[in-house]
């Protein structure tokens, strides 16, 4: 079955169509790892781009506001900023970043693209694709060893 936003009504019902969703104001400390992920991304994208090496604040700004307007604006219909999202074992908090991440991090390369007037090329895409969610799910997964609320993993088989 297709996926479907987490936590949406599907109501015509004005008043409860999007009581469930939460959004980064439900929680800052993790909307605030969410934003620090995707900057560590573009300063690392940015600095390994750059012949010297030199870090450019805002060129990394730059590069990341497209990816921050997106997953800012998408991942809270997918659930990622409900409590459930980091809680678990660490395959489940990623499993629930990656339900978002899905969508809005092509979305982030397709902003990009329209903000610097080109299509990305598909290298950077798929360099985008896998750096954010490595990134981004590793920092979703310290989060929640931080909060206390990932599941100790099994040292059965």
């Amino acid at each position: 079955t297709p996926a479907r936003p987490k936590n949406v009504s599907m109501s015509t019902n004005s008043d409860s169509s999007n009581e469930n969703i939460k959004t980064i104001t439900s929680r800052p400390l993790l909307a605030a790892t969410d934003a620090l992920s995707i900057l560590a991304f573009a300063a690392i994208g940015k600095t390994s781009h750059n012949p010297d090496g030199s870090f450019d604040v805002l060129a990394v700004i730059n590069t990341a506001l497209p990816f921050l307007l997106s997953w800012f604006a998408i991942v809270p219909f997918f659930g990622c900023y409900d409590v459930e999202a980091t809680r678990g074992s660490w395959t489940r908090v990623i499993s629930t970043t990656a339900a978002g991440w899905i969508v809005a991090v092509p979305l982030g390369c397709a902003l990009r693209g329209v903000i610097r007037g080109y299509v990305p090329p598909v290298p950077f895409v798929v360099v985008t694709m896998v750096s954010t969610l490595v990134i981004a799910g590793g920092a979703r997964v310290v989060y929640s060893l931080v909060e206390g609320k990932l599941a100790p993993v099994d040292s059965e088989p």
